[in-house]
């Protein structure tokens, strides 16, 4: 009954807008909010979260409760007899970790003052946790002043912790106990606590930026002719101008605030590249880890005009000096993944085996992952399958003058010399002849190459890239290719995803298609009707890229006309082999099978429709145009707690 008294007189004092005397200003503000909340004052214990939710506001507020660790374990010493314990929340009062007399840590379950449950001034009125919180201030708080009566058997003092880099709050430190063990001093010990953990933070935060930039700068190769920025995964903006930042600025109003992305703080690393890609869609982002780690991202401003790249960067033409992944063309999932591979894989000096199609631009990936590497010698080209095959050893090997009719008398060094200190590629592999094979797998081993006609050992160093379109274990059954070879050349796999996988990135370079040809016409840009493009869409271009240059260089080339319609495409694409069925019902069974497959990665995302379209191995767009056509459900996505 005293307790409700207490709280009337209060209110009455607040009401008239009175000031009771004694009260402390901060608790007489917080009284204020919690009346203005409509907290009831005979709360018996604050809301929880549940099980799944406390386990992500954990994992969010990793690197708080990883500086605050060796705070907690001088608290889990110092307090285990003293009647009291030290809590840590999150910034929106969630209850992160508990440490102390374990007698004290029990007592108050009964409140909900333990792990996961939520001390903000909304859900239980005025506490030192809930008032800092509010005022941005330490605080303490003792019997009483609470709001709550129940929680008026407490005494407790809290402090913010603030982010030395943004200065926002982090979260809370607290210490409670019994009313009758108040003590004026700690207030002084959680304040000395805060500091303590922002000082372990800003130790973190600069040894992360470190680590960032360490790693941007070993990636230089790769971006060093773009304006890029470095942002680390707290936001901040770590490397590049204020020119740079304006340009991204002005294509997503939304995605600064106060110089930083919080949007990189606040979602969870594997989320980054979907929702930075829906703010920037004309960016290129790539995320920067280490051992596995998301340390930050790296945005680019995309060169050239409506997301079209410069010259000589397709997935079909013969690449430039400089030539570089991120230059190619596609943003489909898929190609997003072949990309994101290659430059794991190029991080390795290990042997990679590139498959793929005829036409899926193999010859590009090997390219970009020379650039990516820290190697200085050149990239030399072998096309196993283009030379004769009395002549491809001394191609590879090369020989001494005079070792064979025709040969030059002054010898002439082979490309695996010519490679040394940079990257050998052999294309179509699986045409090196049978015989030859042997010698290649020893000069892997020893990396020692002996001429044609020579005793001489000459000892190389290249990086080995092998590409094919065939498949090598096939090959190696029927005795065509050997085992140990296929071993030593394909330590690491990396497979071109066909175009008809590809999805929108067919639209994209049939208009970058049309421009060229424009280019060299010295005429304006065609464009492709709806029903053109739709042709293109649906044709499984056999000869993949290259295959749709040359179609839309042709087409072009042959309309005058300033839209290209349907009736101007090439034949094939119009009347294409009908694909082999699996049955009399086999459209109908397919799809089925189609929309089995769609709804369970709909199901498996919670109704993320960009990670299902990652899963499926399609298209954002073309996934939508499946769930349109067969009226597929999007499931609503789950909920949580902020």
């Amino acid at each position: 009954m005293q307790d409700h008294r207490i709280y009337q007189a209060w209110e009455t004092f607040l009401s008239q807008g009175k000031t009771p005397a004694g009260v402390r200003d901060e608790v007489l503000a917080s009284w204020q909010r919690s009346l203005d909340n409509n907290v009831p004052v005979d709360r018996s214990q604050t809301q929880a979260l549940s099980d799944g939710e406390f386990l992500r506001v954990r994992q969010q507020s990793g690197p708080f409760l990883t500086a605050a660790r060796p705070a907690l374990g001088q608290g889990r010493r110092f307090l285990s007899e003293a009647r009291a314990m030290v809590m840590l929340s999150n910034a929106h009062g969630a209850v992160l970790e508990t440490v102390g007399d374990r007698r004290v840590i029990e007592h108050g379950q009964d409140i909900g003052l333990c792990r996961g449950g939520l001390w903000d001034e909304g859900h239980i009125g005025t506490n030192a946790i809930g008032t800092a919180l509010a005022s941005q201030q330490p605080v303490q708080i003792h019997g009483y002043e609470h709001y709550c009566c129940r929680v008026q058997r407490w005494t407790c003092a809290a402090a913010p912790v603030f982010s030395p880099t943004t200065r926002r709050i982090l979260g809370v430190v607290d210490l409670s106990g019994p009313a009758e063990t108040f003590n004026p001093q700690s207030l002084a010990y959680v304040v000395a606590v805060a500091r303590q953990i922002e000082g372990g933070l800003t130790q973190a935060t600069e040894a992360d930026h470190r680590r960032l930039i360490e790693r941007f700068l070993e990636m230089g190769r790769r971006w060093k002719h773009r304006d890029v920025l470095v942002v680390s995964r707290s936001g901040v903006i770590v490397h590049g101008n204020e020119q740079v930042r304006r340009q991204i600025s002005r294509a997503s109003r939304n995605l600064f605030f106060e110089n930083t992305i919080p949007l990189l703080r606040d979602t969870p690393a594997e989320e980054w590249l979907d929702k930075l890609h829906a703010q920037l869609p004309t960016a290129d982002i790539e995320p920067v880890t280490v051992d596995g780690e998301h340390l930050g991202v790296i945005l680019a401003p995309r060169q050239g005009r409506t997301g079209i790249r410069p010259r000589n960067r397709d997935m079909g033409e013969h690449p430039s000096d400089g030539f570089s992944l991120d230059t190619l063309i596609g943003d489909s999932p898929a190609m997003r993944a072949a990309c994101d591979k290659a430059r794991r894989l190029a991080a390795t000096d290990a042997p990679i085996l590139i498959e793929g199609e005829t036409g899926v631009g193999k010859e590009l990936f090997a390219q970009g992952i020379h650039a990516l590497s820290m190697l200085t010698g050149p990239f030399i080209p072998v096309n196993c399958g283009a030379l004769p095959k009395d002549l491809i050893g001394g191609e590879m090997f090369g020989y001494v003058g005079g070792a064979f009719t025709g040969a030059s008398q002054e010898g002439r060094p082979g490309k695996l010399e010519a490679a040394d200190g940079g990257t050998l590629c052999l294309d179509e592999v699986s045409e090196m002849p049978l015989d030859l094979q042997p010698t290649l797998l020893r000069i892997l081993e020893d990396g020692v190459v002996y001429r044609i006609g020579s005793h001489q050992p000459r000892r190389v160093r290249a990086r080995l890239l092998s590409m094919t379109n065939r498949n090598l274990p096939e090959e190696i059954e029927s005795g065509r290719f050997r085992q140990d070879l296929f071993y030593r050349i394909a330590a690491l796999r990396l497979r071109i995803p066909p175009l008809r996988e590809r999805g929108d990135d067919i639209a994209l370079l049939a208009e970058y298609y049309l421009r060229q040809q424009a280019t060299r016409s010295g005429r304006t840009p065609q464009s492709l009707s709806a029903e053109a493009m739709d042709a293109l869409l649906r044709y499984h271009w056999p000869g993949n890229v290259r295959q749709l240059r040359n179609a839309i260089t042709t087409t072009a080339a042959l309309t005058d006309a300033a839209t290209i319609d349907v009736e101007a495409l090439p034949e094939e694409i119009l009347t294409p082999a009908p694909a082999p069925t699996p049955g009399e019902d086999g459209n109908l069974q397919l799809a089925t099978v189609e929309r089995a497959a769609i709804e369970q990665a709909l199901r498996r995302c919670e109704g993320n429709v960009s990670r299902a379209a990652r899963q499926l191995g399609i298209a954002r767009s073309t996934l939508y145009c499946r769930i349109q056509e067969q009226h597929i459900p999007i499931p609503r996505r789950r909920r949580t707690a902020p």
